[in-house]
C-alpha cells in the first residue's frame, strides 16, 4: 500500500486522468462499463474546479467506489460475447485502468491535501444547496419593521 501512496505522490493527477480517459475511449468499443467515461470526464472538470474541493472529494469517493463495481462487472460479463469482434481489446483496456484506479484515487486524494482539505466525509452541510451552519430566521412574523 505504501508504495501505491508513493508512486500517486510523484504523479500529477491530470495526467493520470487522461490516461483513464484515453484507456476508456478505446475500451469502449466494444462491451464495457458504461459508468467509467463519464467518471473520468466528471474529473477532468472537478480537477480544474478551484472554487471548492467539492468536485474533487466527489470523483475520489466515486472512483474508488467503481473499484468495486468494475471488480463486479468483470465477474458478471467476463466471459461476455465471443462472437463480438473488439471485446478481448476493450477488456483489456479496462483491465489496465482498472489497475490504475487506486493509483488515481491516491492522486486525487494528494491533491484535496495539496489544496488544504483532508479527505473526510463530510456532514450534510458540504451538501449541494445546504447552509453552511444552522438554519437562520428569514423574517419574523412578530416584528412590525416588514409589516
Amino acid at each position: 500500500m505504501e508504495t501505491i501512496q508513493s508512486f500517486a505522490q510523484q504523479t500529477n493527477l491530470a495526467t493520470l486522468l487522461g490516461l483513464h480517459l484515453g484507456l476508456s475511449l478505446f475500451g469502449s468499443i466494444a462491451t464495457c462499463p458504461i459508468y467509467n467515461l463519464p467518471i473520468y470526464f466528471f474529473g477532468i472538470w472537478a480537477y480544474n474546479y478551484h472554487d471548492s474541493n467539492a468536485p474533487i472529494k466527489t470523483f475520489t469517493g466515486v472512483l474508488a467506489l467503481s473499484i468495486i463495481l468494475d471488480v463486479l462487472w468483470f465477474i458478471l460479463h467476463g466471459g461476455g460475447p465471443h462472437e463480438e469482434s473488439g471485446f478481448v481489446f476493450c477488456m483489456v483496456m479496462n483491465i489496465i485502468s482498472l489497475i490504475g484506479k487506486p493509483i488515481t484515487v491516491f492522486a486525487g486524494i494528494n491533491t484535496i491535501q495539496s489544496r488544504g482539505d483532508s479527505f473526510q466525509v463530510g456532514g450534510w452541510s458540504e451538501a449541494p444547496g445546504a447552509f453552511p451552519g444552522a438554519y437562520q430566521t428569514v423574517r419574523d412574523g412578530n416584528n412590525d419593521e416588514f409589516a
